[in-house]
């Protein structure tokens, strides 16, 4: 018996460079996605080093909503909510 699993989506990060205040919790969540660059603001280093649900935790946990988490698939935003950000 085979199984077949349905991708559910492929989340896309960028961060929002002037509301980045180093925080660094998405470094810390995710260090194989972000990193902090020479300014110490957060950088994409991979939209593949980690999966979906931990790129989302990480751009959940950063205080100033500063990372974007869209939904290549349906180029729906995922995070943050439309209006919150």
């Amino acid at each position: 018996m085979s199984t077949q699993t349905k991708q559910i989506g492929k989340y896309k990060v960028e961060v929002i460079r002037d509301k980045c205040i180093s925080a660094a919790s998405c470094v810390a969540i995710a260090p194989k996605v972000f990193a902090l660059d020479e300014a110490e603001i957060a950088i994409i280093v991979s939209q593949d080093g980690h999966d979906d649900e931990t790129k989302l935790l990480a751009a959940q946990s950063c205080p100033t909503m500063a990372v974007i988490v869209t939904n290549t698939e349906t180029g729906e935003r995922v995070w943050p909510p439309q209006g919150e950000d």
